[in-house]
């Protein structure tokens, strides 16, 4: 089975051919091609992603991303121009040629009406996705929630437009499910690719507990199989991500806020500097997090040591000391989680998982207070947003309904 894969959730645009055979419990991948744009230069200067701008450049990226993948795959083909045999009589060619003209004239009255949201996208897609013959995939998966609502329309409608063009199923996959796949491929080849490779779906022991960390959501899932979630522990304020890039905006330092913050958490900093944030809600019973007060913890220190110190010579040591705090807490209430509900499999996934710290700390955790727990997390090239692991849940528990039924959800969970 091969699938074409939307994602649009937030700020990168991204689109994958992925073939998939043998069973749903442990099938084999093979990626035909994978492309993520990511927009992060451009919503950098505001600090954070604009809804409305990215809504703009997922119409404006979407064709041409759609394009180079069919390429990739080998499965880019234009319509060639039917005039008939040069001895069919001009009156069955004419009524050939009018039927055509009719037909086209049908679809692209549809297609405006799937994409009267998008008018960019529908000028573009007129002009290079209309003449080009469907190609031999069996289905269309595509984001729709959790993210930025103007963000998951564009992906929505560009996959509903396509199965109408096509005459091909839709799947509506859900994001956070994404992230929980992104931690099960396993790759053939102990060098780990996303394009043109070959990997398979690990087999998991369960119950399971997945901790979910990105920009948007921090939570911990429980399972006791793929499809079926829920989920015991969330933020109740902003998400680790979140937090992350706030507090990059305090020292006045980029975005996306995490990379950066790990970074200058490694650098050497002055040892006269003393500085302890709290741990929010680490003693508490449940498995719920807290990062707003972390945050609001940062922005008193720093009006306390900018007193005695310039900015530059305090960022490193507040970086440090809030990444140790933000990681102390994931992986207390992690290990807690995995203890309390006696797991054989811990997964970890999102854009923070990417976090070298994180990744180690929760690792060295429950290797110590679980022995025994397997622990996967996902690849870094695969923490992210994409198109790859909206695929494999498309395949392994999602289900095809009537496109029409297909909304966008920005508050989407999962059940």
């Amino acid at each position: 089975m091969k699938i074409l894969s939307i994602e649009t959730s937030c700020d990168e645009t991204s689109i994958a051919i992925v073939e998939f055979k043998g069973a749903k419990t442990n099938p084999a991948i093979e990626v035909k091609s994978h492309i993520i744009t990511s927009q992060e230069k451009l919503h950098a200067k505001f600090g954070g992603v604009v809804p409305n701008l990215a809504k703009r450049e997922h119409q404006l990226n979407l064709p041409p991303i759609l394009l180079q993948s069919l390429k990739e795959a080998k499965l880019y083909n234009v319509k060639l121009k039917n005039c008939g045999p040069r001895m069919t009589p001009w009156s069955h060619r004419r009524g050939q040629v009018l039927r055509e003209k009719s037909e086209l004239q049908l679809k692209i009255q549809n297609l405006e009406k799937i994409l009267e949201r998008e008018p960019e996208l529908l000028k573009i897609f007129k002009k290079y996705i209309l003449p080009i013959n469907p190609p031999k995939i069996d289905a269309i998966a595509v984001t729709r929630g959790p993210g930025l609502e103007p963000a998951l329309w564009v992906g929505i409608n560009f996959a509903k437009a396509l199965g109408y063009l096509w005459k091909k199923p839709v799947i509506p996959v859900n994001h956070m499910e994404g992230h929980i796949f992104s931690a099960l491929i396993e790759p053939k080849k102990s060098k780990f690719e996303v394009r043109g490779t070959k990997h398979r779906i690990i087999n998991l022991k369960y119950p399971a507990i997945a901790l979910l960390v990105s920009g948007g959501h921090t939570e911990l899932v429980y399972f006791k199989k793929l499809g079926k979630y829920k989920i015991i522990g969330e933020t109740l304020d902003d998400a680790a991500g979140e937090s992350f890039d706030k507090v990059a905006r305090l020292l006045g330092l980029g975005y996306p806020g995490g990379p950066i913050i790990s970074r200058l958490a490694d650098k050497r900093s002055d040892e006269k500097i003393k500085i302890v944030l709290p741990r929010p809600m680490i003693h508490s019973k449940n498995f719920d997090f807290s990062f707003s007060g972390l945050k609001t913890a940062v922005l008193y220190k720093l009006e306390e040591l900018k007193k005695n110190y310039p900015l530059k010579e305090i960022r490193s040591a507040v970086a440090r000391e809030f990444e140790n705090a933000a990681v102390e807490v994931l992986v207390k209430k992690t290990t807690r989680a995995a203890f309390a509900y006696k797991v054989k499999t811990v997964i970890m996934g999102g854009g923070v998982s990417a976090n070298k710290k994180l990744r180690k700390e929760l690792k060295n955790a429950l290797e110590k207070e679980t022995p025994g727990v397997n622990f996967f997390a996902s690849n870094s090239k695969l923490s992210g947003d994409n198109a790859l692991i909206i695929s494999l849940p498309a395949f392994v528990t999602c289900k095809k309904i009537p496109p029409d039924k297909i909304t966008a959800d920005g508050n989407l969970r999962l059940t």
